[in-house]
């Protein structure tokens, strides 16, 4: 009976020390306190570098490509492929979640390059997935693979191929206050329910006109050119600050001042919107949990202009216009 009792206690102890392992409030971490963690139960760490991880990456991470958690969905006459940037199905995610090891009551820490401005988009955007299937046990490593390489992390080149998770979507709801569709988006344009900001191209005033220049316009995944009539222009990368040749998310501080540079006010709702749904996830990140935006006011168009542009009454405008 003592045994039982026993092993009892020392069970309930492991699941404790599992479930006190949670996000912190800015789903941010530092290499230093992933360092302090790495090998923790019911941490799983996650690679999204677009590629890189066969070279080396941290010890014990797996790898997420895109198509692991985002989808394409429509055929591009132009490209011959399905237009990228739409939220996996169900069935995909949670077989990655699976794969990868992930448990119901798993922390996933995700991590980008961090030597680019705009690094760090890639471990929002995987951020935004999993809460939007309503799991928010994540955070980004903050300076990503950059950061942990700066500060002697633990680097492997062996792919890691975890025990099978047991992730699953029973008593999860799934958070579609955080994106955006398109008659969300009509709304935003016709009655100014929301601030639109294109996250597209550069964020350069131009000398003769003082306006702005918004969009890729030789995209090819979306069928027109120009940005939503009354949209701001920011950058993904102007949100970034860089130390020591490593690109971290920057302070409530810097957030503030691009948004006053942008014309954005913080204190109003937004939808942020780029060619694919992609580079603002970056932004999207940013106005949650650096400047606190609530859910409902913040919000990422799944598919962006790929998807609007298909939209044959739909108008864009460029420049000022």
């Amino acid at each position: 009976m003592k045994k039982v009792i026993r092993t009892m206690a020392l069970s309930a102890l492991v699941t404790l020390s599992v479930a006190a392992l949670e996000a912190p409030a800015n789903h941010m971490v530092d290499a230093e306190w992933l360092k302090s963690h790495l090998g923790d139960p019911g941490l799983v760490v996650v690679d999204v570098r677009k590629k890189g991880y066969d070279k080396g990456h941290i010890k014990g991470a797996v790898h997420w490509g895109k198509k692991d958690y985002r989808e394409g969905r429509y055929y591009s006459k132009i490209t011959k492929k399905p237009i990228p940037g739409y939220i996996a199905a169900p069935l995909t995610f949670q077989r990655t979640m699976r794969k990868s090891g992930v448990n119901n009551d798993s922390l996933i820490v995700f991590y980008s390059d961090g030597t680019k401005a705009k690094d760090y988009r890639d471990g929002g955007l995987a951020d935004l997935t999993c809460e939007y299937y309503g799991f928010p046990n994540v955070a980004v490593l903050n300076g990503g693979f950059a950061a942990w390489q700066k500060a002697g992390g633990a680097v492997d080149t062996e792919k890691v191929r975890p025990k099978k998770g047991d992730f699953s979507f029973e008593g999860r709801h799934f958070n579609q206050d955080i994106v955006a569709t398109g008659e969300d988006v009509d709304e935003a344009v016709w009655t100014g329910a929301y601030q639109t900001v294109d996250a597209n191209g550069k964020q350069e005033a131009k000398k003769e006109t003082g306006s702005h220049w918004y969009g890729t316009a030789k995209d090819p995944r979306r069928l027109k050119e120009g940005h939503l009539p009354g949209a701001k222009a920011m950058h993904t990368k102007v949100l970034a600050v860089q130390k020591d040749g490593v690109w971290y998310i920057g302070d409530k501080a810097h957030a503030l001042e691009q948004f006053k540079k942008a014309g954005i006010d913080p204190n109003k709702p937004i939808i942020w919107y780029c060619n694919t749904g992609h580079l603002i996830s970056g932004n999207w990140f940013v106005a949650k949990y650096v400047l606190g935006m609530k859910d409902k006011d913040n919000r990422a168009y799944n598919g962006s202009m790929a998807d609007y542009t298909r939209w044959p009454k739909r108008k864009l405008v460029k420049g000022d216009e």
